[in-house]
C-alpha cells in the first residue's frame, strides 16, 4: 500500500477543519441571538440575513478594523423597519472600523450601541471597562471560553439613565448626547490604590480570575430589562 506524503494529510485537515475566521453564532437565551462578525467580506451576507431574521440580536462588531463594504450593508439592513418590539444591540470598541461606527450613528430604529468607555468612541451605553480589558474579554471567546462563562446576570439593575434610554427606545426616540449613559466614576473622587497595586500577589490572583465580558454582559442585561418591562 502506498503512503501519501504527509503534506497531503495536512491539506486535507486544513480543508476539513472549521475556519477560525468564521463568524460566530450563539444563543444568549430568551430568544436573544448573538452574532460575532470576524471577516467583513465573508460574513457580510450572513450578517444582513441575521439582522433581518432575528428581532432580538446582539451584533458584535468589536475589533473589526476593516469595513470592506460591510458598513453600507449593515446600515441598510438596520435601516429597514424592524419587527414589532425589536431590539438590535451593537457592540463596538476603539478598534472597530471607523466606517462601521459612522454607519451606526445614523438614525436607525431599535438600535442601541454598547462599548467600553473610551475617547475613541461614543456608544449609547458606555461601560466602565478599559480598552485593554475589553479586548482581553473579547479574545477569551475565540480562545475557547464558553459564552455563558463570560457573562453573569448577577447585576441586572438598570442605571437611571439606561432606564430612560429603554423608555426612549420603546418610543422610537434617539437619545441626545446629554442623555447617553456612562458607568464612569467621577474623576474628582480620590480613591485609595487598589489591592493589585499595593500587593503583587493580589495582582496575580486577579489575573487568574475568570474573565467577564462586561460589554456583552451589559447587552444581555439590557435585553432582560426590556423583557421585564414588557417592551419586547
Amino acid at each position: 500500500m502506498k503512503h501519501f506524503p504527509s503534506f497531503v494529510f495536512l491539506v486535507i485537515i486544513l480543508v476539513l477543519a472549521p475556519s477560525s475566521r468564521a463568524a460566530l453564532e450563539k444563543e444568549l437565551g430568551q430568544a436573544l441571538a448573538y452574532l460575532r462578525v470576524t471577516d467583513s467580506h465573508d460574513d457580510a451576507a450572513l450578517t444582513v440575513d441575521t439582522i433581518q431574521r432575528r428581532p432580538a440580536l446582539v451584533l458584535d462588531l468589536r475589533s473589526l478594523p476593516v469595513a470592506n463594504g460591510l458598513a453600507e450593508a449593515v446600515q441598510a439592513a438596520l435601516a429597514k423597519p424592524p419587527a414589532p418590539h425589536a431590539v438590535r444591540i451593537v457592540l463596538i470598541n476603539s478598534t472597530t472600523a471607523p466606517a462601521l461606527i459612522a454607519a451606526l450613528t445614523a438614525a436607525l430604529p431599535s438600535v442601541i450601541t454598547i462599548g467600553p468607555r473610551s475617547p475613541a468612541i461614543a456608544p449609547d451605553i458606555a461601560v466602565a471597562v478599559s480598552d485593554e480589558d475589553d479586548r482581553h474579554a473579547f479574545a477569551a471567546l475565540a480562545d475557547g471560553t464558553p459564552l455563558e462563562k463570560l457573562i453573569s446576570d448577577a447585576h441586572n439593575k438598570l442605571r437611571y439613565d439606561e432606564a430612560r434610554l429603554v423608555q426612549d427606545h420603546a418610543n422610537g426616540i434617539t437619545p441626545p448626547d446629554s442623555l447617553l449613559p456612562s458607568d464612569a466614576e467621577d474623576d474628582s473622587v480620590v480613591t485609595e490604590p487598589s489591592e493589585e497595586k499595593k500587593n503583587p500577589e493580589a495582582k496575580k490572583k486577579a489575573a487568574a480570575a475568570p474573565v467577564t465580558d462586561l460589554v456583552l454582559e451589559r447587552a444581555v442585561q439590557l435585553h432582560r430589562s426590556l423583557l421585564a418591562l414588557k417592551k419586547l
